[in-house]
């Protein structure tokens, strides 16, 4: 074979060593894409709250909550024993975890139909604010599924700053299947009997307070 025969040869070897090794990345591409599991996204929203009767109070804000860095962020916080949580990419909440219990508590007391107004802010600032922190929002594993939420609420009057009303809530409960969505609606069913009792302890402080004048001093 003369040396022309000899490089056209070692040309169509190339190209075909080149076709075969793109199809092959093109092939392992596809099943990598293929095997990847979709995204899920979970809300939690705590069952409406029924009306509640008593005398109109003044209007509250209920600010967008703070959140502990381990749970500030869109992923789903997963326990798998004592000492150890994960994060998972494929399971989500809508929206970051202070905005999502900040919404939901917003929601049940204006549901109680006991405040002049409830709002995520407003100018100017109503007499009184209910803030929070969530410091735990949790999905557990093992050894079953189940959920955990802790919270950390100020009732707050806005003209002097004082504190009226502190909860620390931290709560548990267990799911009836092992799928995460069960773990979830576990917490939806959480908070719903949280923000009950949540209702209940505002209501009682901003009366008592309005009750001895000092939102009006």
């Amino acid at each position: 074979m003369d040396r022309a025969s000899t490089n056209r040869t070692c040309r169509a070897r190339t190209r075909l060593a080149w076709a075969s090794g793109v199809m092959a990345a093109v092939v392992l591409a596809g099943c990598s894409f293929a095997a990847a599991p979709p995204v899920r996204y979970f809300e939690v929203r705590a069952p409406r709250e029924e009306p509640h009767e008593g005398a109109m109070l003044p209007s509250v804000i209920v600010p967008n909550f703070s959140c502990l860095a381990a749970y500030d962020h869109l992923r789903v916080v997963l326990r798998r024993s004592d000492v150890e949580v994960v994060t998972s990419r494929t399971l989500q909440w809508t929206t970051v975890p202070g905005r999502m219990m900040a919404q939901a508590v917003r929601f049940h007391l204006e549901a109680t139909t006991r405040f002049e107004s409830v709002r995520r802010r407003a100018r100017p600032e109503p007499p009184y604010a209910v803030e929070g922190q969530v410091q735990v929002i949790e999905l557990s594993e093992s050894p079953t599924m189940g959920a955990r939420l802790g919270l950390h609420i100020n009732v707050r009057r806005t003209a002097d700053g004082t504190v009226i009303e502190e909860l620390f809530i931290d709560e548990s409960t267990t799911a009836d299947g092992t799928d995460p969505a069960d773990g979830v609606l576990a917490l939806r069913q959480l908070l719903g009997r949280i923000l009950h009792d949540l209702d209940e302890r505002v209501i009682q402080a901003i009366e008592n307070d309005v009750r001895s004048g000092a939102a009006g001093s």
